[in-house]
C-alpha cells in the first residue's frame, strides 16, 4: 500500500524549497505501520493479546471553509496520536476569501510532539466548494499518487482526545471488509452522542432511527444505511468504481446519499462504537444563515427525490413549501431562501436527482 517516493506536491505554491521540508507540503510515502499484535483483542480479557496482521494508519483528509479558528485544536489533537496518520491532508474551500495559514496548525502540533512532525499538506480546493467537492478533490490527488489505503475523512471540529483513536481504528480495519464504509462513534461536549448513523424508512418519518446508548455499549461493528460524513472511513482502491460524492448535494445528504450507492453496489456500511470522537459543534465553517439554509434545502430535497418514495417527496415538498409562504412576511430572508431552493430542485430537470 506504499506510494512512489517521488509524488508530487498538491501545491506548488506550497512546495518546500531544496534541503527543506515544511510540514505543509509533506510528501506521502510509505505509510506509517503498527503491529497489530501489541494491542489488546476486544474480544478476550484486557490483558490477553492476539496476533494479528500488520495495518498501516490512514490518510486523513479535512475539507475546511473559514476554519482556521478549530484547526489547530485537530493538529494537537493528530499529534497526539500514538500512531501517527499516514498524511493529514486539508483541502482549503475559500482560498480566496480566507485562505488558511498552516503556521497555528504547524505550532499546536509542535507544542503536542515536537520530535515528530506531523505530516501535514495543503491543497487548494476550489471557492466555495462543498464538502463533497473538497473529499472528490482529494480522492483524486490521492488516486493520482498511487495511494490504496484507507482514507479518514474528519470535520474541522472534530477532536481525538484520547490519543490512541488512529491506532484503535488501524487495528480493526485489517478484520472487516476493505469494501466497506464505516462510521465512529461521535459525542458532544457532554459526552451525549450525536447523530453518526441509522436507517432509512420508506414513510414520512424516513430517518427517525438513529443509533443510541444501546449501541454505543457494544463491542461489534453495527450494519446501518447511512453515516456521518463528520468520521468517514473507505478505501477507495478497494472500490469497483472508485467512490465520489455527488456534487448535487452542496451541504448535508451527501454522506448519506454515498452510503447508500455504494451499499446498492454492495458495500457494507458499518458503525464502530468504539473509538469516541469529540464533535466541537458549531464551530467546523463558516457560512451565511440564508446561503446555508438554501444549500441545505437543495440537498434535502434532491435526497427525498432520489431515495425516498415519491410519495414522500411530494408531501413533504409540499409542507415545506406552505410553512415557508406563511412564514415570509416574518422571516423573509429565511423564507425567501428555502423557496428559491425549492424552485431550484422541483423546476429542475428529473435527472437532477439522480446520478
Amino acid at each position: 500500500m506504499s506510494l512512489p517516493g517521488g509524488s508530487r506536491p498538491a501545491d506548488k505554491a506550497t512546495g518546500p524549497r531544496p534541503g527543506r521540508r515544511r510540514a505543509g507540503t509533506a510528501k506521502l510515502g510509505r505509510p506509517a505501520a503498527i503491529a497489530i499484535a501489541t494491542l489488546p483483542d476486544p474480544e478476550n480479557d484486557a490483558g490477553s493479546r492476539t496476533p494479528r496482521p500488520q495495518a498501516q494508519a490512514p490518510v486523513v483528509v479535512t475539507v475546511a471553509y473559514r476554519s482556521g479558528g478549530v484547526l489547530p485544536t485537530l493538529a494537537a489533537d493528530l499529534a497526539g496520536q500514538s500512531l501517527p496518520p499516514a498524511l493529514w491532508l486539508l483541502v482549503d474551500n475559500a482560498p480566496a476569501s480566507a485562505p488558511l495559514d498552516l503556521r497555528p496548525l504547524e505550532a499546536a502540533a509542535a507544542g503536542r510532539r515536537p520530535a515528530m512532525p506531523l505530516p501535514l499538506r495543503l491543497l487548494r480546493g476550489s471557492e466555495g466548494d462543498g464538502f463533497g467537492a473538497g473529499c472528490n478533490r482529494a480522492f483524486d490527488t490521492l488516486a493520482a499518487e498511487g495511494w490504496d489505503g484507507w482514507v479518514w475523512l474528519l470535520n474541522p471540529d472534530t477532536g481525538l482526545p484520547g490519543g490512541r483513536e488512529i491506532e484503535q481504528v488501524s487495528a480493526l480495519l485489517p478484520t472487516l471488509p476493505q469494501t466497506a464504509l464505516l462510521g465512529t462513534a461521535v459525542v458532544d461536549a457532554d459526552g451525549a452522542l450525536e447523530a453518526s448513523g441509522g436507517w432509512i424508512d420508506r414513510g414520512l418519518a424516513f430517518r427517525a432511527r438513529q443509533l443510541g446508548e444501546t449501541h454505543a455499549r457494544g463491542k461489534r461493528p453495527v450494519a446501518v444505511d447511512w453515516l456521518s460524513g463528520c468520521s468517514l472511513l473507505l478505501r477507495p482502491a478497494a472500490q469497483a468504481t472508485p467512490p465520489r460524492f455527488d456534487p448535487r448535494f452542496p451541504l448535508y445528504y451527501e454522506d448519506m446519499d454515498l452510503c447508500l450507492r455504494l451499499a446498492g453496489q454492495g458495500a457494507p456500511v458499518l458503525w464502530l462504537p468504539a473509538p469516541r470522537l469529540l464533535h466541537r459543534r458549531g464551530s467546523g465553517s463558516e457560512t451565511a444563515g440564508a446561503r446555508r439554509l438554501q444549500l441545505s434545502t437543495v440537498s434535502y430535497l434532491r435526497f427525498l427525490r432520489r431515495h425516498c418514495p415519491a410519495w414522500v417527496f411530494a408531501l413533504r415538498s409540499l409542507r415545506l413549501l406552505l410553512l415557508n409562504l406563511l412564514r415570509l412576511p416574518l422571516k423573509p430572508r429565511r423564507s425567501a431562501a428555502v423557496l428559491m431552493a425549492a424552485g431550484q430542485v422541483l423546476l429542475g430537470r428529473p435527472s437532477d436527482g439522480h446520478p
